[in-house]
């Protein structure tokens, strides 16, 4: 298996994780998104290239709808502006968040809208709901801000262990050309920062050129699945734009593949260990009663009490994300 410092591997969640034993940075999520802009801007290329494709994924330990969950959610969105600074774009994450996007990314004179997407590994179904996934009305109102020579598009960016792997209405809104939205997993925009070097601002406007990438949308009835047929349309557009031949993105997205099943198998450690505190725990109060038979019901009882939820995160993980 591929080896990745920890200090990579749960970067994000490290740096939450201080924020809330020793909060320094104050109340102010916002102000600690800022610094965390920074310690990314510096971070070493191949460290942001591989924090990159690994993030998008809520550790599955923080409760839902946590404090917890909403700061790193709002660290996701850094990386993506980091992604975009790091690429030579100017981009600014967005404060406000009721009916706003998460970041803006200016690429030359143009403007793009993105949606940074965060999904626990262990989440209950395969795919999101498409309508968690993408409101094209939200992405016509977020650019409507904007005036109409300046707008790009829109852009999705998201775990790929979260795609749908066949036909969907995802595909079907992310190839119309009335309101282009590029939907794109974290490693294709790691891909396109390891080969920023080779496109210019007017080159990589292409991905956004619905008119002639989707000349119609792709349906749900698209022969050979409407998936398929996205992703042979936005590879080769991408191949285009980077110059690079096909065969050498498939590579590329392979090794990728290989840090986020290392990464994944590191989260199943993690929250493995945490059932071997939680027993360890358990065994050491029971063993405090008198009545052995009591202690082993009650050690068997709460064991499987304690750590069930953690048990069904880890059978999600493995059904849904180790393909």
């Amino acid at each position: 298996m591929i080896q990745i410092s920890k200090n990579i591997l749960f970067h994000t969640k490290l740096y939450v994780d201080q924020y809330f034993k020793k909060p320094i940075y104050g109340k102010d999520y916002e102000t600690v998104a800022s610094s965390y802009l920074d310690a990314l801007l510096s971070m070493k290329d191949d460290d942001f290239e591989t924090l990159l494709t690994i993030t998008g994924y809520i550790p599955d330990l923080y409760a839902s709808d946590s404090s917890e969950e909403t700061l790193f959610s709002k660290l996701v969105e850094v990386i993506v502006c980091a992604w975009a600074i790091r690429c030579g774009f100017e981009a600014k994450f967005v404060k406000q968040k009721a009916s706003y996007e998460d970041v803006d990314i200016y690429i030359g004179k143009k403007i793009v809208v993105c949606d940074s997407k965060s999904f626990r590994l262990g989440r209950s179904q395969a795919a999101p709901n498409v309508k968690d996934f993408l409101k094209l009305e939200d992405m016509r109102k977020w650019l409507s801000r904007f005036e109409p020579k300046a707008r790009l598009g829109g852009l999705v960016a998201f775990p790929s262990r979260h795609e749908w792997r066949d036909s969907s209405d995802a595909y079907l809104y992310c190839s119309t050309k009335e309101i282009p939205v590029l939907m794109l997993p974290y490693e294709y925009l790691a891909f396109l920062y390891r080969s920023r070097s080779k496109f210019t601002y007017k080159e990589i406007w292409k991905l956004w050129d619905y008119k002639s990438m989707f000349p119609t949308k792709l349906s749900k009835d698209t022969p050979g699945g409407n998936k398929a047929k996205y992703w042979e349309i936005v590879k080769k557009q991408v191949c285009e734009v980077t110059k690079t031949s096909e065969k050498a993105l498939d590579k590329y997205l392979e090794n990728r593949n290989a840090l986020i099943k290392c990464f994944i198998q590191s989260n199943i450690s993690l929250l493995s260990k945490e059932i071997e505190n939680i027993n360890k725990r358990i065994e050491k109060n029971i063993n405090s009663l008198d009545n052995e038979a009591i202690r082993e019901l009650l050690i068997s009882y709460q064991k499987t009490v304690e750590t069930s939820n953690i048990q069904e995160q880890i059978k999600r993980i493995k059904d849904f994300r180790e393909y």
